[in-house]
């Protein structure tokens, strides 16, 4: 047991995401073992060869590793409470933290299609696809180094920033900055 763990703050927002992979199986007449046989039912085509993918919130595509895509918990101080009761805290950081993911991916298919990095915000509004779309209401710029980027967007008073390896800063004027290297 850890003694110096806390338990979250009242309000405090963390993003979790949980995942089963889950393969069929069939008996092997010939030796008695069991063997895989994927046979996936969440799949679009159920019954395809591969395997079942559960998630606790829609990630989009099979690949776990997308912590902007994944739930968000909001934590409080008492179980008793009915939620008509409970004070709605809104996570304030999440329309930056989304501008700048567009930024990135948006990048990600532009970089993919022309083979370089670009500076220039609207060469990538047609990559631009949901869940992140490019932002109209955030302040956006990038800035082109060797071999790679680093995109900043501001909304209110947070500003985010990424770079094509995904690693995403948010740094606030109200709240101490958090740090999230998206795998």
């Amino acid at each position: 047991r850890n003694t110096l763990a806390r338990r979250p703050a009242a309000g405090v927002f963390w993003r979790v995401n949980f995942s089963r992979v889950q393969w069929g199986f069939k008996l092997n007449a010939g030796n008695g073992q069991y063997e895989k046989d994927p046979c996936c039912q969440s799949c679009a085509t159920p019954g395809s060869a591969a395997e079942d993918n559960w998630v606790w919130s829609k990630q989009g595509e099979v690949a776990m590793h997308l912590p902007e895509r994944w739930g968000i918990v909001q934590f409080e101080e008492s179980t008793t409470t009915r939620s008509s009761e409970r004070a709605k805290i809104y996570y304030g950081e999440w329309p930056c933290r989304c501008a700048a993911m567009a930024i990135y991916y948006a990048m990600k298919g532009y970089h993919e299609k022309e083979g370089e990095y670009t500076s220039d915000i609207e060469a990538l509004t047609p990559f631009s696809k949901p869940p992140f779309r490019i932002s109209e209401e955030a302040s956006m710029s990038i800035s082109l180094a060797a071999g790679g980027y680093e995109a900043r967007a501001t909304i209110a008073s947070f500003t985010a920033t990424v770079n094509e390896e995904r690693y995403l800063v948010i740094a606030s004027q109200k709240y101490s900055t958090s740090q999230t290297k998206c795998e």
